[in-house]
């Protein structure tokens, strides 16, 4: 089963929660918060599967926790409980990427169908991610750079944008356009979540696939500088030798040696 958590600040409300959902297979409910700015500070640092945010809670609502996990990127599933059928309320819920609108007091139909709804799309990105990794395993003649995985769904945008076009000329501007984020923003988070700048990691795709193809290709090493993203050839032997110790001459001589 996936993690859930509850956020409500009435104890009875996180108790009938619970009991109108028991005896499925869905999801689990390991922890419980009773104020908006808590619950926040727990999806970002665990990033539950699915999170039942009450829309009114002290500190912080529902709604902005909601707002806020969807600017920041959070991989969290949300599904909005309220004690009042507010069509604004639950308009903005759904525009912030909220699953489902529940209205207290539960009914088990409808949490289920959130819930189902929730698990469903669980199911099919981890499904997305194996068929991935099987596409890779059966092109063993193809470069594939190495696949960095972040549970932000901002970064990961970025990683994915930048695994797609790396052998073109991109920069962080372009990758805050790409995820609509400020670009002081997308290099922040980025080093936080990787470890690395975009630059550090634009460059190591970029003499990764170079290596690859000096050792299994025979075009020129000025054809492969221009291919994986560098149109000055001197920067680009600086660059690798930088990274690989070696030029790209030595590299490849290396490499033939050791077939």
């Amino acid at each position: 089963m996936y993690q859930a958590i509850v956020i409500d600040d009435e104890k009875w409300v996180v108790k009938s929660l619970i009991a109108t959902i028991k005896n499925q297979d869905y999801f689990e409910i390991t922890t419980e918060f009773y104020d908006g700015l808590s619950g926040l500070e727990y999806i970002r640092i665990h990033q539950p599967a699915l999170a039942f945010v009450d829309v009114r809670l002290p500190g912080m609502g529902g709604l902005e926790i909601l707002q806020a996990a969807h600017a920041e990127g959070l991989s969290t599933l949300f599904i909005m409980i309220s004690g009042h059928a507010e069509f604004a309320f639950a308009q903005k819920a759904m525009f912030h990427n909220a699953i489902g609108y529940c209205l207290k007091p539960f009914s088990r139909s409808e949490l289920m169908d959130s819930m189902q709804k929730a698990y469903q799309l669980l199911q099919e990105q981890e499904q997305k991610t194996e068929n991935q990794e099987v596409s890779l395993e059966e092109q063993p003649n193809i470069f594939h750079p190495q696949h960095l995985v972040s549970s932000h769904k901002s970064v990961q945008m970025m990683i994915d944008y930048t695994e797609k076009h790396y052998q073109e000329d991109i920069s962080i501007q372009n990758l805050a356009e790409y995820c609509s984020i400020n670009p002081n923003y997308a290099s922040q988070i980025f080093r936080q979540e990787t470890g690395g700048t975009f630059v550090s990691y634009l460059t190591s795709l970029r003499i990764e696939h170079a290596a690859w193809l000096l050792a299994h290709s025979d075009q020129t090493v000025f054809a492969i500088a221009t291919q994986v993203g560098y149109s000055d050839y001197f920067y680009f032997a600086k660059v690798f030798k930088k990274v690989k110790g070696c030029t790209p001459t030595a590299y490849r001589k290396d490499s033939e040696e050791h077939v």
